[in-house]
């Protein structure tokens, strides 16, 4: 009777363990090897510090890796670290899931957590992708490319290594 028992447990048990940690992540949703410098400040991951950026853009901190959304491959960013970086204003509402960012230039961007629509200056825009909150560090992360080009930032990227660099200037 405990042989009928242990028998396919082993062999499931075997099986499973057999699955590589690779094949597992391939047809994972996100990407996470991304690097991303904000005016030459490269945003660092410090889950245990002080999660804000310093004044002088010297230091960009954030408790939550940039990640590539594999569907969309668009790359996503925290963006109270970006848009801070990037020497601009945000704030964030709790009821409605909204980030608004106030550029010194008198641009309001409004985005909307889970809506691919964004407001820029009260006009519609559609993104590629909508902006996501996940469960933990519960920060809202937004499509890189978009924000930064509203905001008026210039967006290169290179592959070394199978990293993605991003390096976006103002």
């Amino acid at each position: 009777m405990l042989k009928r028992i242990i028998l396919p447990l082993v062999v499931i048990f075997v099986f499973v363990s057999s699955v590589s940690v690779e094949s597992a992540h391939a047809g994972s949703k996100f990407r996470y090897n991304v690097e991303v410098a904000v005016n030459n400040s490269v945003l660092t991951l410090d889950p245990f510090g002080e999660k804000s950026t310093n004044p002088n853009n010297s230091t960009l901190t954030t408790d939550i890796n940039p990640y590539i959304e594999r569907s969309t491959n668009t790359v996503y960013v925290p963006i109270k670290f970006i848009s801070e970086g990037l020497g601009e204003s945000v704030s964030w509402n709790r009821p409605t899931q909204e980030v608004t960012i106030k550029s010194k230039n008198g641009t309001i961007i409004r985005l909307t957590v889970g809506s691919k629509v964004a407001y820029v200056n009260d006009e519609e825009k559609m993104m590629p992708s909508a902006p996501d909150m996940p469960e933990y560090p519960n920060r809202v992360m937004v499509p890189l490319r978009f924000v930064s080009e509203v905001l008026g930032a210039t967006v290169e990227t290179t592959t070394v290594n199978g990293t993605l660099h991003v390096d976006i200037k103002k």
